[in-house]
């Protein structure tokens, strides 16, 4: 038998899948002040997100009571809800 079929074959790797580097918005409140444009650089210089080419998703959970402008890839939908509840605004990059 060739080595190919004699090793066990386990799960399922898609090659297509994108990765996303996870803040949510209790940090995003604590190291932030208010009127700050939250960019992914920012977020990386800031430590909260690792260096890499990773796209950034932000997530809903805390609160976020400053009006910030953030910058990401992908917002959940109560990460964007409560960011306009707070008078910020998101910007979706490509």
């Amino acid at each position: 038998m060739p080595l190919h079929r004699r090793v066990p074959k386990r799960g399922f790797h898609n090659p297509f899948r994108v990765e996303y580097e996870v803040v949510n918005l209790d940090m995003l409140g604590v190291k932030f002040d208010a009127g700050t444009t939250v960019t992914p650089d920012l977020l990386r210089e800031r430590g909260l997100v690792a260096r890499g080419k990773q796209r950034i998703k932000v997530l809903g959970r805390g609160e976020v009571g400053k009006a910030l402008t953030v910058h990401a890839h992908k917002f959940s939908g109560t990460a964007a809800q409560k960011i306009a509840a707070a008078g910020g605004a998101t910007e979706q990059l490509p």
